[in-house]
C-alpha cells in the first residue's frame, strides 16, 4: 500500500490514477470498518459503512496534500474513518438510555477520583453505582458503542480547518505523528500524565488498541482475557478520558 506519493501526482490527479489508488486501498477501508463494526448491533449493515468509507477514500485521494507532512496512508485512514463515523451519527442508532448510562458512569468515576485522589478501581465504581457485578458488566456492555465513538469526536480544528479527534490527541510515546505536532508540548505532557494515571489494565488496552493497532480479539489473547472483558475495560478507560477532555475544553 503506498505510503507517500509525489507532490506532482497530486498537483493534477488523473481519473485513472485515482481509480488505481482506490482499488489498491480498498483493503484499508475494509480494515477500518471491521474495527468499528465490532461495537455495532447486527442491524447496522457493514456494506453501507464500506460504501461510506470508499467515499471518504476517494475524497482523501483528491484532497491529499503531501506538503502537510502526513503520509497518504495516514490521511486516507483519517478521512475513511471520518466518513464511516459520520454515517453512524446520521443513523443516530444509540438509544438515549445508553447515553444516560454513560453519563452515570462518568459522574461516578469523576466523584471517586476527586474523593480518592486517584483513578478508581472497577469494584469501587461498581459500589458507587449500587450495582451487582452482573449489572455493572451489563452497563459496560451497553455503553461500548459510545466509548468507541466518543474518542473520535473533534477535539479541535487545525489551521487548515481539518478536525483533529480526541483519539489523535492521545500522545504516542514512541513516535511523533504529523497531527501530534499540532499540539503544544505542555498539552501532550498533561494528557500523558492522565493516561499514566489510568489503572494498569486500562492503560494496556488503550495502548494496544490505539498505538499497536491490535483488534480486541488480539488484545484478549495478549492479556489472557475474553474479548468481551477487554471491551469493557476499554469502555471504562474511554469514559474517563472523555471526561478529561471535557474538563480541558471548559478550562481553555
Amino acid at each position: 500500500m503506498p505510503e507517500m506519493l509525489s507532490a506532482q501526482l497530486y498537483a493534477v490527479p488523473s481519473i485513472e490514477e485515482q481509480h488505481k489508488l482506490v482499488e489498491s486501498m480498498l483493503p484499508l477501508v475494509r480494515h477500518i470498518v471491521s474495527r468499528i463494526a465490532i461495537y455495532l448491533p447486527p442491524h447496522i449493515a457493514k456494506d453501507d459503512l464500506i460504501s461510506s468509507g470508499v467515499i471518504g477514500l476517494m475524497d482523501a485521494i483528491v484532497r491529499y496534500d503531501p506538503s502537510r507532512g502526513a503520509s497518504l496512508n495516514s490521511y486516507c485512514h483519517l478521512r475513511i474513518r471520518g466518513c464511516v463515523l459520520d454515517e453512524l451519527r446520521r443513523l443516530d442508532w444509540v438509544p438515549r438510555s445508553v447515553h444516560e448510562d454513560a453519563k452515570r458512569l462518568e459522574r461516578a468515576q469523576e466523584k471517586l477520583a476527586a474523593q480518592y485522589g486517584r483513578e478508581p478501581e472497577e469494584s469501587e465504581v461498581q459500589t458507587e453505582l449500587g450495582l451487582t457485578a452482573n449489572e455493572f458488566s451489563e452497563l459496560l456492555d451497553r455503553i461500548k458503542p459510545i466509548s468507541f465513538l466518543s474518542l473520535q469526536e473533534p477535539a479541535f480544528h487545525d489551521d487548515n480547518g481539518e478536525a483533529v479527534t480526541h483519539e489523535e490527541v492521545i500522545p504516542d510515546t514512541k513516535t511523533e505523528s504529523a497531527l501530534g505536532n499540532l499540539l503544544r508540548d505542555e498539552d501532550r505532557e498533561i494528557l500523558k500524565e492522565q493516561l499514566q494515571s489510568l489503572p494498569k489494565q486500562q492503560l494496556i488496552v488503550i495502548s494496544l488498541y490505539y498505538y499497536e493497532g491490535l483488534r480486541l480479539r488480539e488484545i484478549a489473547e495478549v492479556m489472557d482475557l475474553t474479548e468481551s472483558r477487554v471491551s469493557q475495560i476499554h469502555a471504562l478507560a474511554v469514559a474517563r478520558l472523555k471526561k478529561f477532555f471535557e474538563r480541558q475544553r471548559n478550562t481553555n
